[in-house]
């Protein structure tokens, strides 16, 4: 039987796949992070750049303070990144030298571990960006291979992808990455022994499977049976439907299969009951178990991303064209080549099949992103592209224009002069945001009332002897110390 560890993607994952990026704040992975540390997870998922993003954006909190808070109350556990190297918060093709400088403060603000998944498979520039990471001082690098269904992603394509990694020194191990949730135990049964035989020197023992068509749940199981050693789940509420399996109950059924796996459900307990009592005073939703969709292997369209279409439709008024677009995404997907739909592509696809609804004529009008993704921006597509199609992108002004490789013609003191010499941390905001957003953020900073409490217990931090009190009408506070106790 297998020694199995758990990652814990809640935070990230969880968050993104089911509350849209934005149900987790700063005090919300506080206030279960310490329970979290005492779980014994191998690592906790703690952020992607959407999650940082998001962060600014809509919390108007300093992103950088967050990874330093999780850092500060898991000190015992490895937090990690996900990134597919190819873009940093922009959904364009962000350059290498933000990258090294977006590493450099991940590593510098205590995250440790790195998944690095290109869902065009260009391992070329996954090797590129694990030896980045390395540099910048990350000590635990995953390389991905990224699992869909299409008529070109066969075994034959996988191991030779695979393959590509196994040499490269930056890497510590592989995992399998299943987006949509569409592994199945019988394929992933052909699938371990098939790429773990072209691989010499590292290991295939990491899966990441979203919960989307109910099968995850046994298909974690059968990767313990195939001796794989690390499983990503989620707590509830963050947990089951398009986020990942509940971790309580992926514990209770390894041990009933008979693998061992040494973890505290109390903690986990802890961290989702006030995660659970944050949903509800929130309104957020709770994920639940979905049953078995056969019609999702067609479109492989991620719950977050037919949520967003969902009501961006219902905001301009034509809510009845969503099936009309899910279906024309299938087309689309085709047309492009067979890209695996996963963030930014699957946006990439829904946005031009929503075009070619509306429109009334496929590819009509093109979206930027898809000129970009044609023009090579990303990397060689996985299939054959539609000659008409490709033609029509190749001749606008944009499609002219060369493929963006990651080099930048501007230098960081340069961008750092641009923006009025301001710090790493604002500069690499300032990069890849609209000024607005990080002017907004700044501006926020410390105004709220739990910076203020903050701030004010710092501030009397080592004194022996004091007495304080405020109120702000509906809240009082008093703080009193006498001698050396608190």
């Amino acid at each position: 039987m297998t020694d199995v560890q758990l990652i814990d993607v809640s935070i990230r994952d969880g968050n993104q796949s089911l509350w849209g990026a934005v149900g987790m704040t700063t005090r919300m992975i506080a206030g279960a992070a310490p329970d979290l540390d005492r779980v014994g997870y191998r690592a906790v998922e703690l952020a992607s750049s959407t999650i940082l993003a998001m962060a600014v954006r809509t919390h108007k909190e300093d992103p950088w303070e967050l990874l330093r808070t999780a850092k500060r109350l898991m000190p015992n556990t490895p937090l990690g990144f996900l990134t597919t190297g190819k873009r940093f918060i922009t959904f364009y093709r962000t350059p290498d030298v933000l990258f090294e400088l977006a590493f450099r403060l991940l590593a510098r603000n205590g995250v440790t571990r790195l998944w690095v998944i290109d869902p065009m498979h260009d391992m070329a520039g996954t090797r590129r960006i694990a030896q980045m990471a390395k540099d910048a001082g990350f000590t635990d690098v995953v390389g991905g291979i990224c699992y869909t269904t299409s008529p070109v992603h066969t075994d034959a394509y996988y191991a030779d992808r695979i393959a590509e990694l196994d040499d490269c020194d930056a890497i510590d191990s592989i995992y399998l990455k299943d987006p949509a949730g569409l592994m199945t135990p019988e394929r992933l049964r052909g699938m371990v022994p098939m790429l773990q035989g072209r691989l010499k020197r590292l290991r295939l023992d990491e899966i990441h499977s979203h919960a989307t068509t109910g099968v995850s749940p046994l298909t974690l199981l059968e990767a313990a049976d195939l001796g794989m050693t690390k499983l990503h789940t989620a707590l509830p509420p963050l947990a089951n439907g398009s986020s990942h399996p509940s971790a309580p109950t992926m514990v209770n059924n390894l041990r009933a299969r008979g693998h061992h796996i040494d973890v505290d459900l109390e903690a986990m307990g802890r961290a989702s009951a006030y995660w659970q009592r944050q949903a509800k005073i929130k309104r957020l939703p709770v994920g639940a178990p979905r049953e078995y969709d056969e019609a999702y292997y067609r479109h492989t369209i991620p719950g977050g991303v037919q949520s967003t279409l969902a009501r961006q439709l219902r905001e301009i008024g034509r809510a009845d064209l969503f099936d009309a677009v899910i279906e024309e995404s299938v087309a689309v997907r085709r047309d492009l080549g067979w890209p695996i739909v996963m963030t930014p592509f699957a946006q990439y696809i829904v946005t031009q099949a929503t075009l070619n609804i509306i429109t009334g004529e496929r590819y009509k009008q093109l979206s930027d992103e898809v000129v970009d993704l044609l023009r090579g921006d990303f990397g060689p597509l996985p299939g054959e592209v539609d000659q008409n199609l490709l033609d029509r992108a190749m001749s606008t002004a944009r499609g002219q224009l060369p493929p963006s490789d990651g080099s930048s013609d501007e230098t960081l003191e340069q961008m750092r002069r641009r923006f009025g010499g301001v710090d790493d941390e604002e500069l690499m905001l300032r990069a890849v945001m609209p000024a607005e957003h990080v002017d907004a953020m700044k501006a926020a900073k410390g105004a709220s009332a739990a910076s203020a409490l903050s701030s004010l217990l710092k501030s009397v931090e080592g004194r022996p002897k004091l007495s304080v009190a405020f109120s702000n009408g509906d809240v009082n506070f008093e703080l009193t110390r006498s001698g050396g106790a608190s």
